[in-house]
């Protein structure tokens, strides 16, 4: 993952667990599509709570930016890693 450590969470509300009760990831990715609470609501909870912390939405969907509200970045299914490593290293300080 291109030198990145990685945490994985299975569902929007596990993500906000981690997110609210330990040191902050340096940015989110969370897929659209999640059960329980999908990834908008997820967004939305982030942002309220954390403004500053980069969020990339993924999708299968057909979605603009503009759809994605307060997303910092959009990235489309199938994943292109080179463009989602670049949405990354443009949100992320080196």
């Amino acid at each position: 993952m291109e030198g990145h450590e990685v945490e994985v969470r299975a569902s929007g509300r596990e993500a906000l667990d981690l997110i609210m009760g330990g040191p902050l990831p340096d940015l989110v990715l969370a897929d659209v599509m999640m059960p329980g609470m999908d990834g908008m609501e997820t967004l939305g909870q982030i942002k309220q709570s954390h403004p500053g912390l980069p969020v990339i939405l993924v999708t299968g969907q057909q979605m603009t930016r503009a759809e994605t509200g307060q997303a910092d970045a959009l990235v489309s299914k199938p994943i292109d890693f080179e463009a989602l490593f670049r949405e990354i290293s443009g949100l992320v300080p080196g």
